[in-house]
């Protein structure tokens, strides 16, 4: 990881930004977690207007929206914009919209000279996050929800391992799996399939740590899968 710069460790300070909340895609360039420019968004008294529709195409997964914000008398828009080109998850709007009020809240927070860009940006920015060789999972995914009796809660239940993997046999597998799971496009089947013993045998034969990344990514995506499925539900 990069040394950060004055100016990067000075937004990190005013905002309270932890340090498992944003991360280096490139060399200078750090995004920042969704959820922690939503709280930002709430501190600062930042507010949206109802966003221009630019373009919708729902055979293509196309959403092309403008997005208007306010902190106090200042005012910023722009443009938030999901297709198969950008976005791998099936709900393009629900990505545009969160790409759009990023973006605004960022330049009204004149964050934008820094470098500094929100995870949902680009695939690649979360990808870069889900690697399973920078850190501890704490660090860089959300961790696994447990019920009272210690059984995971909508995610790949615990289980023995069937085999003893190396890491440089686990890669391919993670990759392979992982790639697999960003795949479904529902909620209802991805539960589905977290639950088949298939998976569960699959992820068990992971080391502790990857297992907990993986469930982290798994958390993540069926997170965005339900935002989407509640977005279409409530526009009918």
């Amino acid at each position: 990881m990069g040394k950060k710069s004055p100016e990067i460790l000075e937004f990190q300070k005013t905002y309270g930004i932890t340090e498992s909340e944003m991360w280096e895609v490139r060399p200078g360039s750090w995004a920042v977690k969704h959820s922690a420019i939503e709280r930002i968004v709430a501190a600062r008294g930042i507010t949206f207007e109802r966003p221009a529709i630019i373009e919708v195409n729902t055979a293509e997964k196309i959403m092309v929206i403008c997005v208007f914000g306010k902190m106090g008398d200042r005012t910023e828009w722009s443009f938030g914009e999901a297709s198969p080109a950008n976005c791998k998850i099936a709900y393009p709007a629900s990505i545009a919209e969160k790409r759009a009020k990023d973006r605004v809240a960022i330049k009204l927070l004149n964050a934008t000279g820094h470098a500094i860009y929100s995870e949902e940006e680009a695939d690649e920015f979360q990808q870069h996050r889900q690697n399973p060789h920078v850190t501890r999972p704490a660090d860089i995914v959300p961790a696994t929800d447990y019920d009272e009796y210690g059984e995971v809660i909508d995610n790949i239940p615990h289980a023995e391992p069937t085999q003893k993997l190396r890491v440089a046999d686990q890669r391919p597998l993670f990759a392979e799996i992982q790639k697999e799971a960003k795949a479904f496009n529902t909620s209802a089947a991805f539960l589905a399939w977290m639950k088949e013993d298939n998976t569960i045998a699959r992820v068990a034969d992971f080391k502790p740590d990857w297992q907990e990344i993986f469930r982290g990514v798994c958390k993540d995506h069926l997170a965005d899968l339900r935002e989407g499925e509640a977005d279409i539900r409530m526009t009918g």
